[in-house]
């Protein structure tokens, strides 16, 4: 029988249920990359070490979660750079080698020229978190900072998409997704497609459609999962229905190297 297999991406960590979710996670033997905002980690220090221990990734998430099109390079800059000294303190107080560096940038806004707040305003198109700017700006170099930093793609195995492929997804210094739960949108009065219902939500991990990023039923492809570490009541009781969803279906996760 054939196995779905996939790489657990969490973001905007770490939230005050961020230790609930590591146990639970580590209890079923889940690996995963937290993308951790950094102006939030110093009041949950001790628990992103706990984290660490545990084995699970810190990954760099920005400082302040901006859109990155909205701001100057150097500011741009900044942002990512003030995150990595932290996950640096973090990692030496775990005293666990921070062993690979992985940034994801807040909404995927990469830095195009024009600004990405802006154009999730007016587009008519729903792209959803997935918004890809395509005006040059800043993106070559914040992909050559990135990389100067020591940032890099993870080893990814197994992925076989076509829209992956076509997008250079897995080229660039920076973690993107190909699954994205899109749980953010939970009891938001302008969600579309109903996705303000926890229902609905968990109804897109049964659909099928891989180039349209939807191929958890797909098992010709590894998927790279992404959802969040979020605080009100509703959003926290969701991760842990969306996680058993996952195991019903015999998702297998993936360590990340």
């Amino acid at each position: 029988m054939p196995i779905k297999k996939a790489y657990l991406t969490i973001d905007d960590a770490p939230s005050k249920d961020f230790r609930n979710k590591v146990d639970f996670l580590s209890n079923k033997n889940i690996p995963a990359i937290f993308f951790c905002w950094g102006e939030n980690m110093a009041k949950y220090e001790e628990d992103l070490i706990y984290a660490i221990q545990k084995g699970f990734i810190l990954g760099n998430h920005s400082w302040s979660h901006p859109h990155f099109s909205d701001l100057t390079l150097d500011e741009c800059k900044q942002e990512i750079k003030s995150t990595d000294i932290v996950l640096d303190r973090v990692y030496q107080k775990s005293q666990i080698e921070r062993a690979a560096k992985f940034f994801r940038f807040p909404y995927f806004d990469c830095g195009g020229s024009q600004k990405n707040s802006e154009i999730e305003k007016t587009t008519s198109k729903f792209v959803g978190e997935n918004l890809f700017n395509s005006n040059e700006d800043k993106r070559k170099e914040l992909q050559i900072y990135l990389q100067g930093l020591g940032y890099r793609q993870p080893n990814f195995q197994g992925i076989t998409l076509n829209w992956v492929a076509e997008s250079m997804l897995l080229h660039c210094f920076d973690i993107g997704c190909t699954f994205d739960q899109m749980e953010y949108w939970l009891d938001k009065p302008n969600a579309p497609f109903g996705l303000n219902k926890a229902e609905t939500i968990l109804a897109r991990i049964d659909e099928n459609y891989p180039e349209q990023g939807r191929a958890l039923n797909d098992f010709r492809t590894t998927d790279i999962i992404l959802i969040h570490d979020h605080n009100p009541d509703e959003s926290v009781a969701l991760f842990y229905k969306i996680i058993q969803r996952y195991q019903e279906k015999g998702i297998c996760f993936l360590e990340v190297v």
